[in-house]
């Protein structure tokens, strides 16, 4: 007789066995996955895949003096290939006149035919422009300005007054200076004059700082000067004597300035003696001069200085990207191996500042000019400007 199995279909693996095996296969694939996802990563393919909402452009205005630094600050930060809010961000960094992008963001609409897209952040060169947007257009400020790199403001004056100067020359003086006869003072009689330039176009905030300086002065002030004390009679007749009658020289900047007084040979006729210029500006354009052909003088008194306000933007046209954007810019900006760019370049931050030049020997500022009150800020230049 044939035979029957008995008890149904015969299990040819257990339970325990399969799973085990099931198990391997899954760690296997995972490391296989995982491998692939790490070969993405190096090329790059990880990091596009990332980028959720494509590309975006971070605009960031800057003063013309500091914005080829910033740009290349900008290219070392695109080459992290940063990704912020899903965006695959790329900063870009253009120079503009500050005069012109204040009247821009105090416009009633940005106009991104005439200006470029709406920044994220301006870095002007001083705090003057800080405060003037600051009054005419609060609501634009997305927080308080903080400074990225500062210069003090010099004269660069004539090496013939210079040297009978004998560092005599005070900011609470220059007003006086400009009177007739008045380098009497310092056995120069015949020579009239100080004949102070003072530019008012274009990077001319030093002339604005000097103002400032002459102002805290003349006012006592023993704190930032306040706008009370700004509008001050005694105050407006300093500044407005400082503006009286300045000499100028080809397009009236302060390189004009500073190459007629390099060119003088008779220090009795000169038609400019002295101009107020920033420190690195002074730098940049003298570093290559084999012996001074002008002298960097440091007035006595409390130091004015352009303090580069790094003025985050707010409102409507400012993405959140970009505003985020543009924060971890400047914390990346502020690390040791870029400030160096700065600094290398005469600004004074943290960082190493270049050599000593014949012109420029980067003293140190013992007595910074504290800030003035916006208000104060606009009221003096109000003053210089009037007069221009």
């Amino acid at each position: 007789m044939g035979t029957h199995r008995s008890g149904g279909t015969r299990q040819l693996f257990s339970r325990p066995l399969l799973a085990g095996a099931l198990s391997l296969i899954l760690i296997v694939a995972i490391v296989v996955a995982w491998r692939g996802y790490g070969e993405r990563i190096d090329d790059g393919s990880a990091v596009a895949e990332s980028c959720l909402e494509g590309e975006g452009v971070v605009p960031i205005i800057a003063d013309p003096a500091i914005a080829p630094a910033l740009q290349e600050m900008a290219k070392a930060y695109n080459a992290l290939d940063p990704i912020v809010r899903d965006h695959c961000v790329n900063v870009e960094v253009r120079p503009a006149d500050a005069q012109a992008t204040l009247e821009g963001l105090t416009a009633k609409t940005w106009d991104a035919q005439a200006y470029g897209a709406y920044p994220g952040a301006w870095v002007p060169e001083s705090s003057v422009w800080a405060a003037a947007l600051e009054i005419a257009a609060p609501a634009t400020l997305a927080g308080s300005p903080q400074s990225l790199v500062t210069s003090p403001v010099r004269l660069a004056v004539e090496p013939a007054l210079a040297a009978a100067a004998d560092g005599g020359i005070a900011w609470g003086d220059l007003p006086a200076l400009t009177r007739a006869n008045s380098l009497a003072a310092f056995g120069r009689s015949s020579w009239g004059s100080i004949r102070m330039a003072m530019p008012t176009g274009p990077q001319s905030d030093a002339t604005s700082l000097a103002a400032q300086a002459v102002a805290a002065v003349t006012a006592d002030a023993t704190g930032p000067l306040t706008a009370e004390q700004a509008s001050s009679s005694d105050v407006v007749a300093a500044v407005t004597q400082l503006m009286s009658a300045p000499p100028s020289a080809g397009d009236g900047s302060v390189d004009a300035a500073v190459q007629s007084i390099s060119e003088t040979t008779v220090p009795a006729t000169a038609p400019i003696r002295a101009v107020p210029i920033t420190e690195q500006h002074l730098y940049l354009i003298t570093k290559d001069d084999a012996e001074a052909k002008v002298a960097a003088v440091a007035p006595t008194g409390p130091t004015p200085q352009v303090d580069y306000p790094v003025i985050t933007l707010a409102g409507t046209q400012v993405q959140a990207f970009v505003a985020d954007a543009t924060a971890e810019f400047f914390t990346f900006a502020r690390k040791p191996e870029q400030m160096k760019l700065l600094t290398q370049a005469g600004f004074r931050g943290a960082g190493p500042l270049p050599e000593n030049t014949a012109t420029v020997t980067f003293d140190e500022v013992t007595d910074p000019l504290p800030i003035p009150e916006p208000a104060a800020s606009v009221e003096i230049d109000k003053t210089l400007r009037s007069e221009s």
